[in-house]
């Protein structure tokens, strides 16, 4: 049976990843229900969403054994880890601080490629696509970039040898203003809306006004955003509707084929031959 364990590795990885997610998603959406942005999102949307998420996840998961090989190859032929972060004393702070900036800052400049490189857009496009934005859609990201980007873009561990204690608490720093960017939550905070990441900053950058394209891609520091030129300052209640531009009704086979979409809807809108010798189509 041992020699079988290895095989569920994928479904277990899947399950510890998704825990957290369910249990603080089933929290945020009783805050959401009393103070939301918008409190007229549709039901579907929302369920939708969750499928999305979730069947993304598992999809992710599954080749993680493969996507973990070959991020490890390239981070090894790089040198495996440019510099030790070291953790012992009062070098566990500094450590974590260093992680943090230069993760935050990494990350916002890969959000940027995301909307400037075409193919990485096809993908990312997915998450902006969605026009009830929940907290779930921090997680609805679609499973071909997730997989893409840990097997060829390791670009943290290549240039840090992180120790696992360190790498967790940087998981959850970022869990907070990141992922719970998204939740449908009105919140008002003066002047700190510029400070830290939160529902209405991000709420900016998924925004359909053209004004708002491209601003906001900051992960947890809005910092970058003002330094880089791409920041906007949200107004008291300034909260725009989001989605793309044009609006694209996302079901749940478009969700998990995005990148392929267009052929699928080609096919349903190619009408069929009808019999040999029919002037007419069937």
């Amino acid at each position: 049976m041992a020699d079988f364990a290895h095989l569920f590795q994928p479904f277990l990885s899947f399950l510890e990843m998704l825990a957290p997610i369910v249990v603080i998603g089933a929290y945020l959406r009783v805050v959401e229900v009393r103070s939301p942005i918008d409190a007229k999102m549709p039901a579907k949307d929302i369920i939708t969403d969750w499928m999305l998420a979730i069947t993304g996840l598992g999809l992710a998961a599954l080749p993680a054994s493969i996507t973990g090989a070959c991020a490890a190859f390239i981070v090894n032929a790089a040198g495996g880890g440019l510099i030790q972060l070291r953790t012992d004393g009062p070098w566990y702070f500094v450590s974590l601080i260093a992680l943090v900036i230069v993760t935050d800052l990494y990350r916002y400049w890969f959000h940027r490629m995301q909307h400037t490189i075409p193919l990485l857009w096809e993908l990312h496009s997915f998450h902006h696509s969605a026009e009830s934005i929940t907290f779930i859609t921090g997680a609805r990201h679609h499973w071909i970039e997730r997989v893409a980007t840990a097997a060829i873009l390791p670009v943290l561990p290549i240039l840090f040898k992180i120790p696992p204690s360190l790498s967790a608490t940087v998981a959850v720093i970022f869990l907070l203003p990141d992922t719970c960017s998204h939740t449908n939550v009105r919140l008002e905070l003066g002047r700190a809306v510029t400070w830290i990441n939160n529902p209405q900053w991000h709420r900016i950058h998924h925004s359909t006004k053209l004004e708002h394209r491209d601003k906001n891609f900051a992960s947890v520091f809005p910092l970058w955003d003002f330094v880089f030129g791409t920041a906007w300052a949200p107004k008291p209640n300034e909260y725009p509707p989001a989605g793309l531009i044009p609006s694209e009704n996302v079901g749940f086979v478009e969700g998990v084929i995005w990148p392929f979409r267009k052929y699928l809807r080609r096919y349903r809108t190619v009408p069929s031959a009808g019999p040999i010798g029919s002037s007419d189509p069937a």
